[in-house]
Protein backbone atom coordinates (compact mmCIF):
# COMPACT_ATOMS: atom_id res chain seq x y z
CA UNK A 1 0.00 0.00 0.00
CA UNK A 2 1.41 3.69 -0.82
CA UNK A 3 -0.16 6.53 0.16
CA UNK A 4 1.13 9.47 -1.76
CA UNK A 5 1.05 13.09 -0.34
CA UNK A 6 1.21 16.11 -3.55
CA UNK A 7 2.95 18.62 -3.43
CA UNK A 8 2.76 22.54 -3.90
CA UNK A 9 0.04 23.13 -5.84
CA UNK A 10 -1.12 19.83 -6.44
CA UNK A 11 -3.80 17.49 -5.89
CA UNK A 12 -4.56 13.84 -6.06
CA UNK A 13 -4.38 13.48 -9.93
CA UNK A 14 -0.62 13.54 -10.13
CA UNK A 15 -1.19 10.24 -8.24
CA UNK A 16 -2.63 9.24 -11.75
CA UNK A 17 0.72 9.63 -12.94
CA UNK A 18 1.99 6.25 -10.90
CA UNK A 19 -0.50 4.26 -12.58
CA UNK A 20 1.62 4.68 -16.47
CA UNK A 21 4.37 2.41 -15.02
CA UNK A 22 5.20 -1.32 -15.63
CA UNK A 23 5.17 -1.52 -11.69
CA UNK A 24 1.06 -1.00 -11.80
CA UNK A 25 -0.07 -3.78 -10.44
CA UNK A 26 2.02 -4.44 -7.76
CA UNK A 27 1.01 -2.19 -5.10
CA UNK A 28 -2.34 -0.03 -4.17
CA UNK A 29 -2.32 3.71 -4.07
CA UNK A 30 -4.16 6.01 -2.06
CA UNK A 31 -4.01 9.78 -2.72
CA UNK A 32 -5.81 12.58 -1.77
CA UNK A 33 -6.18 15.91 -2.26
CA UNK A 34 -4.66 17.44 0.49
CA UNK A 35 -6.95 20.45 2.60
CA UNK A 36 -7.53 23.21 0.29
CA UNK A 37 -6.91 21.87 -2.75
CA UNK A 38 -8.78 19.93 -5.82
CA UNK A 39 -12.03 18.68 -3.93
CA UNK A 40 -10.96 18.51 -0.27
CA UNK A 41 -12.17 21.53 2.05
CA UNK A 42 -10.03 24.27 3.41
CA UNK A 43 -9.01 23.57 6.87
CA UNK A 44 -7.80 26.89 8.13
CA UNK A 45 -4.71 26.51 10.57
CA UNK A 46 -4.38 22.89 9.37
CA UNK A 47 -0.49 21.85 10.43
CA UNK A 48 1.47 18.72 9.21
CA UNK A 49 0.49 17.23 12.82
CA UNK A 50 -3.34 17.51 12.07
CA UNK A 51 -3.32 16.68 8.25
CA UNK A 52 -1.31 13.36 10.35
CA UNK A 53 -3.82 12.66 12.67
CA UNK A 54 -6.34 12.54 9.88
CA UNK A 55 -4.13 10.11 7.50
CA UNK A 56 -4.19 7.67 10.96
CA UNK A 57 -8.12 8.01 11.24
CA UNK A 58 -8.48 7.38 7.88
CA UNK A 59 -6.01 4.33 8.03
CA UNK A 60 -7.98 3.40 10.83
CA UNK A 61 -11.88 3.36 9.47
CA UNK A 62 -10.38 1.47 6.83
CA UNK A 63 -8.05 -1.35 8.49
CA UNK A 64 -5.38 -0.62 7.00
CA UNK A 65 -2.21 -1.23 9.08
CA UNK A 66 0.30 -0.92 7.06
CA UNK A 67 1.74 2.07 4.81
CA UNK A 68 4.69 3.14 2.48
CA UNK A 69 4.36 6.85 1.83
CA UNK A 70 5.79 8.60 -1.46
CA UNK A 71 5.51 12.25 -1.20
CA UNK A 72 6.81 15.21 -3.63
CA UNK A 73 8.11 18.65 -3.31
CA UNK A 74 5.77 20.63 -0.75
CA UNK A 75 4.32 17.42 0.71
CA UNK A 76 7.26 16.69 2.44
CA UNK A 77 6.41 18.27 5.69
CA UNK A 78 2.76 16.32 5.82
CA UNK A 79 4.45 13.20 4.89
CA UNK A 80 6.94 13.21 7.67
CA UNK A 81 4.34 13.90 10.03
CA UNK A 82 2.58 10.56 9.35
CA UNK A 83 5.56 8.57 9.62
CA UNK A 84 6.45 10.82 12.89
CA UNK A 85 2.44 10.06 14.75
CA UNK A 86 2.32 6.65 12.89
CA UNK A 87 6.24 5.21 13.68
CA UNK A 88 6.15 1.40 12.88
CA UNK A 89 3.16 1.50 10.55
CA UNK A 90 5.06 3.85 7.79
CA UNK A 91 7.49 1.01 6.62
CA UNK A 92 9.36 3.71 4.47
CA UNK A 93 8.84 7.59 3.15
CA UNK A 94 10.41 8.22 -0.71
CA UNK A 95 10.81 12.00 -0.85
CA UNK A 96 10.87 13.56 -4.54
CA UNK A 97 12.55 16.53 -4.70
CA UNK A 98 10.81 17.57 -1.25
CA UNK A 99 11.32 21.08 1.16
CA UNK A 100 13.17 20.92 4.27
CA UNK A 101 12.37 23.57 6.92
CA UNK A 102 13.48 26.65 6.54
CA UNK A 103 16.24 27.74 8.83
CA UNK A 104 18.57 31.15 8.42
CA UNK A 105 21.35 29.00 7.18
CA UNK A 106 19.41 27.40 4.22
CA UNK A 107 16.72 30.93 3.67
CA UNK A 108 19.33 31.59 0.42
CA UNK A 109 18.61 29.03 -1.65
CA UNK A 110 15.34 30.56 -2.18
CA UNK A 111 14.72 31.11 -5.77
CA UNK A 112 12.89 34.86 -6.10
CA UNK A 113 9.04 33.47 -6.81
CA UNK A 114 9.52 31.91 -3.50
CA UNK A 115 11.25 34.53 -1.92
CA UNK A 116 8.41 36.79 -3.30
CA UNK A 117 5.83 34.27 -1.11
CA UNK A 118 7.72 34.56 1.78
CA UNK A 119 7.51 38.39 2.25
CA UNK A 120 3.75 38.25 1.27
CA UNK A 121 2.81 35.74 4.14
CA UNK A 122 5.30 37.61 6.84
CA UNK A 123 4.61 41.04 6.18
CA UNK A 124 1.12 41.17 4.67
CA UNK A 125 -1.65 40.76 7.01
CA UNK A 126 -3.63 37.62 6.35
CA UNK A 127 -6.86 39.36 5.37
CA UNK A 128 -5.09 42.06 3.08
CA UNK A 129 -2.82 38.94 1.33
CA UNK A 130 -6.29 36.89 0.85
CA UNK A 131 -8.32 40.20 -0.76
CA UNK A 132 -5.64 40.58 -3.14
CA UNK A 133 -5.06 36.63 -4.07
CA UNK A 134 -9.03 36.23 -4.15
CA UNK A 135 -9.21 40.05 -6.00
CA UNK A 136 -5.95 38.38 -8.58
CA UNK A 137 -7.80 34.65 -8.67
CA UNK A 138 -11.08 36.45 -10.19
CA UNK A 139 -9.50 37.44 -12.43
CA UNK A 140 -8.24 33.87 -14.07
CA UNK A 141 -6.45 31.31 -13.25
CA UNK A 142 -3.09 32.42 -15.52
CA UNK A 143 -2.91 35.44 -13.37
CA UNK A 144 -2.67 33.56 -9.57
CA UNK A 145 0.14 31.49 -11.72
CA UNK A 146 1.76 34.77 -13.13
CA UNK A 147 1.90 36.32 -9.46
CA UNK A 148 3.17 32.85 -7.81
CA UNK A 149 5.35 31.24 -9.87
CA UNK A 150 8.19 30.96 -12.57
CA UNK A 151 7.30 31.81 -15.77
CA UNK A 152 8.23 28.48 -18.16
CA UNK A 153 11.44 30.10 -19.50
CA UNK A 154 12.78 30.50 -16.32
CA UNK A 155 13.36 26.68 -15.35
CA UNK A 156 16.05 24.31 -16.06
CA UNK A 157 16.14 22.62 -19.59
CA UNK A 158 15.04 19.10 -18.51
CA UNK A 159 12.16 20.92 -16.64
CA UNK A 160 11.17 22.73 -19.77
CA UNK A 161 11.09 19.49 -21.64
CA UNK A 162 8.98 17.85 -19.93
CA UNK A 163 6.47 20.68 -19.86
CA UNK A 164 6.69 21.01 -23.77
CA UNK A 165 6.13 16.96 -24.06
CA UNK A 166 2.95 16.74 -26.23
CA UNK A 167 0.93 14.41 -23.44
CA UNK A 168 2.58 14.77 -20.07
CA UNK A 169 2.73 18.90 -20.12
CA UNK A 170 -1.15 19.70 -20.48
CA UNK A 171 -1.54 16.61 -17.92
CA UNK A 172 0.54 18.58 -15.68
CA UNK A 173 -0.90 22.19 -16.37
CA UNK A 174 -4.57 20.65 -15.90
CA UNK A 175 -3.42 19.09 -13.14
CA UNK A 176 -2.55 22.62 -11.47
CA UNK A 177 -5.84 23.83 -12.49
CA UNK A 178 -7.56 21.32 -10.96
CA UNK A 179 -5.30 22.02 -7.74
CA UNK A 180 -6.34 25.39 -7.31
CA UNK A 181 -9.93 25.25 -8.65
CA UNK A 182 -11.82 26.48 -5.02
CA UNK A 183 -9.34 29.35 -4.56
CA UNK A 184 -5.74 30.45 -3.22
CA UNK A 185 -6.96 29.21 0.47
CA UNK A 186 -4.54 25.98 0.19
CA UNK A 187 -1.72 27.93 -1.15
CA UNK A 188 -2.30 30.61 1.99
CA UNK A 189 -1.92 27.46 4.35
CA UNK A 190 1.15 25.97 2.97
CA UNK A 191 2.68 29.13 2.57
CA UNK A 192 2.22 29.79 6.82
CA UNK A 193 3.51 25.79 7.13
CA UNK A 194 6.77 26.57 4.94
CA UNK A 195 8.11 29.28 7.10
CA UNK A 196 8.01 28.02 9.93
CA UNK A 197 9.04 24.84 11.99
CA UNK A 198 6.86 21.98 10.99
CA UNK A 199 5.75 21.05 14.91
CA UNK A 200 7.52 17.54 15.42
CA UNK A 201 10.83 16.07 15.97
CA UNK A 202 12.42 14.85 12.52
CA UNK A 203 15.09 13.24 14.55
CA UNK A 204 11.97 11.04 16.07
CA UNK A 205 11.34 9.70 12.15
CA UNK A 206 12.58 6.37 12.78
CA UNK A 207 11.45 4.60 9.36
CA UNK A 208 13.86 4.59 6.37
CA UNK A 209 13.70 7.65 4.48
CA UNK A 210 14.66 7.87 1.13
CA UNK A 211 15.43 11.54 -0.50
CA UNK A 212 15.30 11.97 -4.48
CA UNK A 213 16.75 14.86 -5.87
CA UNK A 214 18.03 16.33 -9.40
CA UNK A 215 21.27 18.28 -9.43
CA UNK A 216 19.32 20.73 -11.83
CA UNK A 217 16.95 21.40 -9.55
CA UNK A 218 15.96 24.88 -9.28
CA UNK A 219 12.43 25.32 -7.68
CA UNK A 220 13.76 23.40 -4.23
CA UNK A 221 17.69 23.55 -4.05
CA UNK A 222 19.53 20.61 -3.92
CA UNK A 223 21.07 21.69 -0.62
CA UNK A 224 17.46 21.63 0.64
CA UNK A 225 17.87 17.32 0.75
CA UNK A 226 21.27 17.43 2.26
CA UNK A 227 19.66 19.52 5.06
CA UNK A 228 17.06 17.60 6.16
CA UNK A 229 18.87 14.10 5.66
CA UNK A 230 21.01 15.28 8.67
CA UNK A 231 17.64 15.75 10.45
CA UNK A 232 16.41 12.01 9.80
CA UNK A 233 17.93 9.12 11.40
CA UNK A 234 18.04 6.68 8.49
CA UNK A 235 18.14 8.61 5.83
CA UNK A 236 19.89 8.03 2.39
CA UNK A 237 20.11 10.94 -0.68
CA UNK A 238 19.87 9.89 -3.92
CA UNK A 239 21.07 12.73 -6.34
CA UNK A 240 20.01 12.43 -10.03
CA UNK A 241 22.67 14.33 -12.29
CA UNK A 242 20.95 16.62 -14.86
CA UNK A 243 17.07 15.89 -13.32
CA UNK A 244 15.48 19.11 -12.32
CA UNK A 245 12.07 19.47 -10.42
CA UNK A 246 9.59 18.42 -12.59
CA UNK A 247 11.75 15.72 -14.40
CA UNK A 248 13.04 13.33 -11.85
CA UNK A 249 9.54 12.41 -10.69
CA UNK A 250 8.45 11.34 -14.67
CA UNK A 251 11.98 10.24 -16.29
CA UNK A 252 13.06 8.33 -12.85
CA UNK A 253 9.56 7.77 -11.62
CA UNK A 254 9.94 3.04 -11.97
CA UNK A 255 13.01 3.96 -10.34
CA UNK A 256 11.75 5.90 -7.37
CA UNK A 257 8.66 3.76 -7.26
CA UNK A 258 10.69 0.40 -7.63
CA UNK A 259 12.86 1.50 -4.41
CA UNK A 260 9.88 2.42 -2.67
CA UNK A 261 8.60 -1.47 -3.19
CA UNK A 262 11.70 -2.65 -2.86
CA UNK A 263 12.56 -4.16 -6.08
CA UNK A 264 14.74 -2.60 -8.93
CA UNK A 265 13.47 -1.98 -12.28
CA UNK A 266 16.14 -1.93 -14.78
CA UNK A 267 17.87 1.76 -15.41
Amino acid sequence: MILFVHGFPGCADHGGLMAMSPLWGRFRLIAMDRPGYGGSDLQRNITPSKFARQIRDFLDTKGIDQVSILTVSGGAPYAMAVAYLLKERVRKVTSVAGVAPLTLKNFRYLNPAQLKMWLLRTFVPRALLEFVMNRIWNSGIEKIDQFLFSELEDFSPPDRKVFAHAEVGPVLVDSVKIALSQGPGGILEDMRVYKKSWGFPLDQVTCPVTLWHGTWDDVVHHKYAEELSALLPRAEVRFVSDEGHYSLPMNCRDQIIGDLLGTHPEQ
